[in-house]
């Protein structure tokens, strides 16, 4: 898929990797769209990189994607790329009796629920396309869980198999839409936590933003159905092999760390 002269969404686009992407897509002769929360993320960013398009929306509330739907449809009627992006990461134990259901399941409304909301929402406009993409970001763990951040785990497993399974009723239904699932490891510039800012498993784990973005970008020219970025490649390969004993013992050096 060529990427040039595309109208592009990227939700969570305000910082981290999907800003990053949005910079990217930009550069590359895209007309581009960031949501995010926060109007005055937005602002920032449209600020200091003229040309983006900010819409202020909130992926795990299903009136807000709605109205956004509305909004693209009416004004960018060519959309044809949605890159779904948004995410929050929250670590907690299962045994402190202090955390509530709400922060055990808050992953879940965004990370989750906001990639199904967003994709449900536009697959309509992206049908009309003579050639669409959906890009899910999911994760290093959608491979392996890390023991600290169990709802995160779940949830990037969760965007794994929702990937698969829109890809499948996709081509059923004999529609142009590509489904790219991204799969990064760590990225430390923008890490959701600050777990792995230091030591040997950071170093280990991590990945540049920037052969982050080289390397989604030619997964999506390539039309891959799912870039493992990193070292999630080498995740990916060794869960095929012994898939109890890596959890344990990534979970062990995990809990460790903390």
């Amino acid at each position: 898929m060529k990427l040039k002269n595309r109208t592009i969404l990227v939700t969570g686009g305000t910082s981290g990797i999907g800003f990053a992407f949005a910079k990217r897509f930009l550069e590359m002769g895209n007309t581009v769209i960031i949501t995010g929360r926060s109007q005055q993320r937005i602002d920032q960013a449209v600020q200091n990189n003229p040309g983006l398009i900010g819409m202020a929306a909130d992926v795990s509330d299903p009136k807000s994607v709605e109205q956004l739907a509305k909004e693209l449809t009416i004004h960018y009627p060519k959309l044809d790329i949605v890159f779904n992006n948004a995410g929050i990461m929250h670590e907690f134990d299962l045994f402190d009796e202090s955390i509530t259901y709400e922060h055990l399941t808050a992953e879940i409304t965004t990370n989750l629920n906001g990639t199904i909301y967003v994709t449900k929402a536009l697959l309509p406009l992206l049908a009309k396309q003579q050639e669409a993409m959906i890009v899910n970001v999911s994760s290093l763990l959608a491979n392996v869980t890390v023991a600290n951040a169990p709802t995160y785990s779940a949830t990037k497993a969760g965007v794994h198999m929702f990937s698969d399974a829109l890809r499948e009723q996709i081509r059923a239904k004999g529609k142009n839409i590509h489904v790219m699932e991204l799969c990064p490891p760590v990225i430390s510039e923008t890490n959701l936590t600050d777990t792995y800012d230091e030591g040997f498993l950071n170093k280990m784990i991590s990945l540049p933003l920037a052969k982050l973005v080289n390397a989604g970008i030619k997964g999506m020219e390539k039309n891959k159905l799912r870039v493992n970025a990193g070292f999630t490649k080498v995740m990916r390969f060794s869960m095929k092999f012994a898939p109890d004993f890596i959890t344990h013992t990534w979970g062990q050096m995990i809990l460790k760390a903390n």
